[in-house]
């Protein structure tokens, strides 16, 4: 009979962590995921999570209903911690796609981004919905869940994370402005270098219309800026990709 309730407290805790971790970032968001198909992935990893646990001798049934609360307590703020991290990943590629968006001047418009569920520009939406092939692609929705299982032997259920567990998540905040821009670098400096050169042409022909030339130029000059670099930042995209999964081996 005990065992049952271990189980299903750990299962129930498991679903907690789980629920704030991958469920509400936008791995799921992005393909319009049903909420019953959610709740049964959160009951199936959360299982096997617990079945896992139990059988590593690091499960524990609370004694009183206090423990049961610190216990949850504790898994909201793994489970908040995971999701800052797996976000923070996916904010790169929108910090990125914004800083293109202003330049190429496509931040005037808005569309519908089925990532975020809100309205974004154009560039900040595809490299929204890159991200997020990027990252199944390469294999690193793997890594997560390994590492997700893994926080259950480095922060077992009723583990209490300190306030030095946030610094890397801190940390992390920093990196995704670095390396958003480092994404964003050869977009931003092409069409800085091309203002140059309409600001050189305006000055010696005033007759001609530079803001409808420029527009178009812009545009395509950043596409295809765009278009070239994705194929070279290779490295840049797999140290993003990383981010969360080197976030939990971080965060004790």
């Amino acid at each position: 009979m005990d065992s049952w309730l271990l189980w299903l407290h750990m299962t129930l805790m498991a679903s907690i962590r789980l629920t704030l971790g991958l469920v509400m970032t936008p791995l799921f968001s992005a393909f319009g995921v049903p909420a019953l198909v959610r709740i049964i992935l959160v009951l199936a990893f959360a299982s096997l999570a617990a079945t896992l646990s139990m059988d590593a001798g690091v499960a524990a049934l609370p004694q009183d209903m206090g423990a049961v609360v610190r216990a949850a307590g504790g898994e909201i703020a793994v489970g908040l911690l995971m999701a800052v991290g797996v976000h923070t990943a996916f904010a790169t590629f929108a910090v990125a796609g914004r800083l293109m968006d202003i330049q190429m001047g496509f931040s005037l418009g808005a569309a519908l981004d089925p990532v975020s569920k809100g309205h974004s520009a154009v560039m900040a939406s595809s490299m929204n919905l890159l991200a997020v092939l990027l990252f199944f692609v390469s294999e690193a929705h793997q890594l997560l869940f390994t590492a997700f299982f893994k926080t259950f032997e480095l922060m077992p259920v009723g583990h209490v994370l300190g306030t030095e567990g946030w610094l890397p998540v801190a940390q992390g905040a920093g990196v995704m402005f670095s390396l958003g821009f480092a994404v964003a670098a050869p977009v931003v400096v092409a069409l800085l270098l091309a203002d140059v050169v309409v600001a050189v042409v305006s000055r010696n022909l005033p007759q001609m219309n530079v803001m409808f030339l420029s527009i178009p130029i812009k545009v395509l000059l950043g596409l295809a800026v765009a278009v070239v670099s994705v194929r070279l930042l290779g490295p840049v995209t797999q140290k993003v990709l990383m981010v969360p999964i080197d976030l939990i081996d971080k965060v004790q």
